[in-house]
């Protein structure tokens, strides 16, 4: 699979995942994240789990998620001008059980996960799992489990955590922020903190989607945020449902023109935790969780019944003046008395969707901003 199908894959994946989140509130969600987690539990499953997983996450088979994913944990690393931390665990019950040998491998050289034996019986698991995690995301992600998500009968825990923090290559003045009324809906108006710039920035409109585009680069020019801001006050659910429908994002942010911009835009923070368990059987993902027959009978080297007992995710965004932190030939003619161009206005002054994308239009974190 190529780098451009396996970031379309993710695209449609994360559409698809963005669609079945709370509608009524701000939302961050790394469907990214959550496909590390699937695509490993994919190597180590067979039977009606096995193509439930393939199908949801766009692979044809194995080896395809194979040579995705590490080509994928290469790309991350080799992103310039941002902080982009990955990391990957696979915690397995101490007293004799291990990974099934081949799963072992491709955990390591796939997903460059590192293994760890714990003792879940011990009352202090899910503190040390909820410890690391913390430490790979600049301590913006907490308690990922609970006390009580992990026992004696926990045999596997996967662990993926991302974190991300990028300055804009055009910072917004802090100066130029200030309350604005941002619609909540076509009658009801709240005053939030705006930033404004009239920079260059990539721009385009879609009548298809009905909406605005704007993508804001960071340093390193080898990230981006993409703002996709409805025509509409109360539009937001109706572009998310056509995206998770199929609509083909890439090949519009692909013909973005640089331009400029006139742009009000929110700074905002948003947290959110996921229950995996309600979304990913909405997605076709349902075997997995259930304790008679998973599927999961190429995870461990014993022959013990597996299943998924607890899914979650946790996801942090911060979006201000600096940048965001998210735990991606001209001709010229003169003509006498012409006036110049219009400069376009992106004002998101109502819920919108936005996304972090590197440059191969992967998408790392995906949301939607509701001002609640």
């Amino acid at each position: 699979m190529d780098s451009k199908t396996l970031s379309s894959s993710i695209a449609k994946f994360s559409a698809k995942f963005c669609n079945e989140l709370d509608k009524s509130t701000s939302v961050v969600a790394s469907p990214l994240s959550a496909e590390y987690i699937l695509a490993l539990v994919a190597l180590g499953c067979e039977g009606p789990a096995h193509e439930e997983i393939l199908q949801s996450l766009g692979f044809p088979e194995d080896d395809a998620i194979r040579s995705s994913f590490s080509s994928m944990s290469s790309q991350l690393k080799s992103i310039k001008g941002i902080t982009l931390n990955v990391a990957n665990r696979v915690y397995i019950q101490d007293g004799g059980y291990k990974l099934n040998s081949a799963l072992e491998s491709d955990a390591i050289k796939v997903f460059d996960a590192g293994l760890k034996t714990i003792d879940f019986g011990s009352g202090k698991a899910a503190q040390e799992i909820n410890k690391w995690v913390e430490s790979k995301t600049n301590q913006r992600i907490k308690d990922l489990l609970t006390s009580d998500s992990v026992n004696s009968d926990t045999r596997l825990v996967l662990v993926n955590a991302l974190y991300f923090k990028g300055t804009w290559l055009k910072p917004f003045h802090k100066m130029m922020t200030y309350d604005r009324p941002f619609y909540l809906d076509e009658s009801t108006t709240v005053a939030i903190p705006m930033m404004s710039a009239k920079e260059e920035f990539f721009y385009g409109q879609s009548k298809d989607l009905g909406v605005q585009y704007l993508k804001m680069q960071y340093e390193g020019e080898e990230a981006s945020m993409l703002v996709v801001l409805p025509e509409k006050v109360d539009g937001l659910n109706d572009v998310i449902k056509k995206l998770a429908d199929g609509y083909d994002l890439l090949a519009d942010v692909e013909a973005l023109e640089e331009t400029k911009v006139d742009v009000t835009i929110p700074k905002f923070k948003i947290e959110t935790e996921i229950d995996l368990m309600e979304v990913l059987p909405k997605l076709g993902i349902k075997t997995i969780f259930e304790p008679a027959d998973s599927g999961l009978t190429r995870m461990l080297d014993s022959g013990e019944k597996l299943f998924v007992s607890k899914g979650v995710q946790k996801a942090f965004i911060e979006v201000n003046e600096e940048g965001a932190e998210a735990a991606a030939a001209s001709g010229m003619v003169m003509m006498m008395r012409c006036m110049p161009p219009p400069v376009p206005i992106f004002q998101a002054d109502r819920p919108f969707l936005y996304a972090i994308l590197d440059k191969q239009l992967t998408t790392y974190f995906v949301g939607a901003f509701r001002a609640h």
